[in-house]
């Protein structure tokens, strides 16, 4: 059988084309993460006869549903995988951009124009508008500087120089700029930079004065650090953060427990009656920046006549009274004694109670905080109510105790003794106690 030479030729280059091909695949393959697929499906999987308009919507999409995904390296035994979706990154390091500009930290601004914005290739050029709208939103939010619309900044012209068309824009030619700035009485531009990595992002800006160029203020927000960042700060991060999705508004609540002492006109009582052991339950909803707080409190008033007596002691043991006692006691039984009120042994103080709190922009855990709260109600106990009023101060340590002081006022009332109305004075008294914030 006679075989062709140019057959062997054609087999050899067709197996030797397979052998690169599969060699060339593993080279590649181990170069690539494992989870490549999966972080950047989005950015391949678009399909080749789409247009650029229906690409870049199918990849905005894209984006909008896909989650970031850390993963740590293979050897590590402890490896997990953190699920964080984009939207929820983008919000946190926006957050964080809103905290520095409500701290002032981007002051001496009278006027402020955003001039240009970029993204990385992984993000799609629509959300530079996206980005440049929230930008805006967190300034206004957070700051009084006057934001201008620069619409000649983002604008070309063209020009015919030397039989050319030259193309030019503010963003390549600063006598341009300085002249749309001039126009618009712009004395600052701002750039921002969003960069998206598969284990993070990062969001950066700069500010320069428009006639000098100068630099005024720059910084660069890490998705990866910026919670380690407030909790050196003692920051409570939901003070920062926009809501969550959802059809309705979050209350932020304040739940105190507190015990301590109070002194309370009792009827005409004794000190031991006056003296009243005090437990404590406050709710209050905050608003305003958590500056104002309004709510409920309930104080149970003990008294320690009740809780401190006598111990007891075995029957049959100790001094008896003796005889002359005795007589004494069975002659008094002869004569009539009015009616008189018996001081209360346990009372409730129900209050609606308003609060100011004393606080910077941002409420921080790292400091003592003031707060002046005032509040009426009644006091009730068995056969006896009467009107209440209080007027305190708080002082809050750190993020769970509190120490308050108020003064208490009970106003006249009338009691029933003996199918007789008996008028009662109340007074004035005070309380104190430490509480645990829930």
């Amino acid at each position: 059988m006679k075989v062709n030479f140019f057959t062997y030729k054609y087999v050899f280059k067709i197996i030797a084309i397979c052998l690169l091909t599969s060699s060339s695949a593993n080279v590649l393959g181990q170069n690539l993460p494992s989870n490549w697929d999966n972080q950047f499906s989005y950015a391949t999987d678009l399909g080749p006869d789409l247009s650029t308009g229906e690409r870049e919507k199918k990849q905005t999409e894209k984006v909008a549903q896909k989650p970031e995904v850390r993963q740590e390296e293979k050897g590590d035994p402890e490896a997990t995988t953190k699920i964080r979706r984009f939207h929820e990154v983008l919000d946190e390091l926006l957050a964080e951009f809103s905290y520095d500009v409500k701290l002032g930290e981007v002051k001496g601004l009278s006027n402020l124009a955003i001039r240009k914005v970029e993204v990385s290739d992984a993000i799609p050029n629509t959300y530079k508008k996206y980005l440049k709208y929230l930008m805006s939103e967190r300034i206004k939010r957070n700051s009084r500087i006057r934001l201008i619309s620069c619409i000649p900044c983002t604008t070309k012209t063209s020009r015919m120089i030397d039989g050319k068309i030259v193309i030019t824009s503010p963003s390549t030619n600063l006598f341009e700029l300085r002249a749309a700035a001039e126009q618009l009485n712009i004395e600052h531009f701002m750039d921002i930079i969003l960069v998206y990595h598969a284990t993070h992002m990062v969001l950066a800006m700069q500010i320069f004065k428009t006639k000098t160029n100068e630099l005024v203020w720059s910084r660069s927000y890490n998705s990866e650090l910026i919670k380690s960042k407030y909790q050196k700060l003692a920051i409570d991060f939901n003070q920062i953060k926009k809501s969550r999705l959802g059809d309705e508004y979050v209350p932020d609540y304040r739940i105190l427990f507190g015990l301590g002492g109070a002194g309370v006109p009792n009827l005409g009582g004794e000190l031991l009656d006056n003296t009243m052991l005090n437990l404590v339950f406050r709710s209050t909803e905050k608003f305003d920046s958590r500056r104002n707080e309004f709510g409920l409190m309930l104080n149970i008033y003990a008294a320690l006549s009740s809780l401190i007596a006598e111990y007891p002691k075995v029957e049959g043991t100790g001094i008896t009274a003796t005889e002359e006692e005795t007589e004494t006691a069975d002659e008094s039984e002869d004569y009539e004694v009015a009616a008189q009120a018996q001081p209360f042994t346990y009372a409730l103080n129900l209050s609606t109670i308003y609060s100011r709190n004393f606080i910077e922009t941002i409420e921080s855990y790292d400091s003592i905080r003031l707060g002046l709260h005032f509040g009426g109600g009644v006091l009730l106990t068995t056969g006896y109510l009467a009107p209440t009023a209080k007027l305190g101060l708080d002082f809050f340590f750190g993020k769970r105790f509190a120490l308050s002081f108020s003064g208490l006022y009970i106003g006249p009332s009338e009691i029933t003794l003996e199918e007789t109305a008996v008028e009662t004075q109340g007074g004035i008294g005070g309380e104190g106690f430490v509480s645990f914030n829930f």
